[in-house]
């Protein structure tokens, strides 16, 4: 009981970080949150010393918990490491990629497409699910959990970044998943391996472009 409180308080504030509720440099107390989440301190304690070691938060002492701020080089990096990563391990997926795996993609995939919901956690968690389970297919279960923390990252500096550089939201919309099934199911692992590379390092060119755009 006293870890699923943890986990809720936890969850919640890393939900209202991506979702820019919080904004970079915020103080988060604990007296706050005890009373946002009506639990003891004890959970929001456990929750904020997690969300520390997570680098989400810094402590602060006699102040609070502020939420680091993410910079531009920390996000293009997480994202080219990503398209590393990625790109490898659907190579060596693709020999033993087989119709119902594709079927299952596909499922994922256009489900993330006809969703309207465009709150930022929600989308990412639908982006997360499309990546977890492409990558899974070439049976690495090591590489996949680092992957996993990766995304996971990659998602809370994006969120980030953009609503503290231009108080917009970044989302996907799963397009280029459908391209990435398309090109699986017509046996083209080049064209396949690009789509993917594009789906993760768009967010990439469009920093880049409302950079030069600002210039």
């Amino acid at each position: 009981m006293k870890e699923n409180l943890k986990e809720k308080v936890y969850q919640g504030i890393y939900d209202d970080v991506t979702n820019g509720i919080y904004k970079q440099n915020d103080i988060l107390t604990e007296s706050r949150l005890i009373e946002q989440y009506n639990v003891s301190k004890s959970p929001v304690r456990e929750a904020l010393i997690e969300l520390c070691k997570d680098g989400i938060l810094k402590n602060i002492p006699r102040m609070g918990y502020q939420v680091m701020p993410v910079t531009l080089k920390e996000v293009i990096d997480i994202l080219e490491l990503r398209a590393d990563i990625e790109t490898s391990g659907l190579r060596k997926a693709y020999p033993i990629i087989n119709e119902k795996q594709l079927k299952i993609l596909d499922q994922i995939a256009s489900k993330h497409v006809l969703d309207q919901d465009r709150i930022v956690s929600k989308n990412w968690s639908r982006n997360y699910e499309f990546h977890s389970y492409l990558y899974s297919l070439n049976g690495n279960v090591y590489g996949h959990n680092i992957l996993m923390q990766i995304i996971k990252q990659s998602s809370r500096y994006v969120s980030q970044y953009f609503q503290s550089a231009w108080s917009k939201k970044c989302e996907s919309d799963g397009r280029n998943h459908k391209d990435i099934v398309t090109a699986l199911v017509n046996r083209d692992i080049e064209r396949a391996c690009q789509a993917l590379e594009t789906d993760i390092l768009a967010v990439k060119e469009e920093i880049l472009s409302l950079h030069s755009w600002s210039l």
